[in-house]
């Protein structure tokens, strides 16, 4: 099959499972010294040539109630649908006789994993990056054109030689400083370092009341073409029962 008609094919198939954006990155991109040694994606699959990012967005009126359980129960159904529809694309890629697998959306042991080592098996964000679907904000997230950093990604690692995309070359992020009045730990500083002990205390506390994650660096950030209404004043105050 050639590869924009196998590219084609996918699209479907990712629309059909709930995806809203995808993109393809070179595996090369990878080696450009800001991924960890044994995290790229010749070091998960040797055979690997593109990577399959899919996206789909947070609903910004559910967002703007972060943290609450409203927001937690979004992040969660988001992260599972998207865990099954890279699983499903890989699947259809091997079917069409090519090396593929998922990585999983979320690939480290909860806040407690976070702790013994900052980071996970491997990164949604760079890859959205390299397949030209955003850039990095002050917040530590990927920014996108139509929704800012309400977009959440996960990645199918393959040997098909798919058509790539490149990252963007203007940044979005404006620096306006949003997120960092908005974080209640302090963890975003305005030179772009994120204090992740913090963030992680801020995040433990939320998740002994069910509320975790935060989510206020990313109801908060300007960016983004997609706008919606905010809650009602009377969905508010059915809401805030499970607000901190």
């Amino acid at each position: 099959m050639d590869p924009e008609e196998t590219l084609d094919n996918l699209r479907t198939i990712a629309r059909f499972l709930g995806i809203v954006d995808i993109g393809v990155a070179s595996a090369d991109a990878w080696n450009d010294g800001r991924a960890i040694e044994g995290k790229r994606p010749k070091d998960i699959l040797t055979s690997c040539r593109t990577v399959v990012v899919l996206g789909i967005p947070l609903q910004k009126t559910i967002v703007d109630t972060a943290p609450s359980i409203y927001y937690s129960h979004l992040y969660s159904v988001v992260n599972n649908s998207l865990d099954q529809a890279a699983e499903r694309i890989a699947l259809e890629l091997n079917i069409l006789r090519y090396d593929a697998v998922y990585t999983p959306r979320d690939g480290y042991r909860g806040i407690k994993g976070l702790r013994m080592n900052n980071d996970s098996m491997f990164s949604q964000k760079l890859s959205a990056y390299y397949a030209g679907m955003g850039t990095f904000g002050m917040n530590g997230l990927i920014l996108t054109e139509k929704h800012g950093p309400r977009m959440r990604f996960v990645s199918v690692l393959t040997s098909a030689d798919l058509p790539c995309q490149k990252p963007m070359s203007d940044p979005l992020c404006t620096e306006c400083g949003l997120c960092a009045e908005a974080c209640p730990s302090g963890a975003i500083s305005d030179d772009w370092r994120i204090d992740v002990t913090k963030c992680l205390d801020c995040n433990e506390e939320l998740a002994k009341k069910g509320i975790s994650p935060c989510g206020r660096c990313v109801s908060s950030c300007p960016i983004g073409s997609v706008k919606s209404a905010p809650p009602s004043e009377k969905a508010k105050a059915s809401i805030s029962k499970y607000v901190i």
